[in-house]
């Protein structure tokens, strides 16, 4: 009787736990230098999957996906919004709005000498992002495949929210 109690109460267990991993929260490791400073090669993260359920994914956060040429999982920072057009410039990304004034992106987490440039090497000229659809890029620009090669990502495409553990 007892017997069955526990096994009962493990299988509960192992049910809560995929539950967990599969919707909430899955562990992850960084591979590669793209996300220098903010995170190394082989560090540890998690990716919060629930938290995108309830807010769209916003500017600044970094994400997991999945890289199109690759189909790896990998990690990138968020840096153009659905409808906003964008290009890199100068060493800058920037944002154009309607009325066609230009704005550089503030982007604090990047080295100071941090020059961003598009995979061409010359300027780019300001691409739409199509609705529903995120411009990614690692924080160490040079060392980074993102969406400058691959274009936007779609939102189906974002599993979930990546954050660094306090360890």
């Amino acid at each position: 009787l007892h017997l069955k109690q526990i096994f009962r109460a493990l299988g509960l267990f192992v049910l809560l736990a995929l539950f967990v991993r599969g919707l909430v929260m899955e562990p992850g490791r960084v591979n590669g230098p793209s996300m220098e400073p903010t995170f190394f090669d082989s560090q540890f993260f998690a990716v919060n999957k629930f938290i995108l359920l309830l807010r769209a994914p916003r500017r600044g956060d970094i994400v997991q996906t999945k890289d199109p040429t690759t189909k790896k999982l990998i990690i990138k920072r968020i840096v153009g919004l659905p409808g906003e057009r964008l290009a890199v410039h100068d060493g800058r990304v920037w944002l154009r709005a309607d009325d066609g004034t230009e704005a550089s992106l503030i982007e604090p987490y990047l080295e100071e000498d941090e020059w961003t440039l598009p995979v061409t090497g010359s300027s780019t000229v300001y691409v739409k992002i199509s609705e529903q659809s995120y411009f990614l890029m690692g924080d160490n620009r040079d060392h980074s495949g993102d969406s400058r090669g691959y274009g936007a990502v779609h939102r189906s495409e974002i599993y979930g929210l990546v954050m660094k553990p306090d360890f």
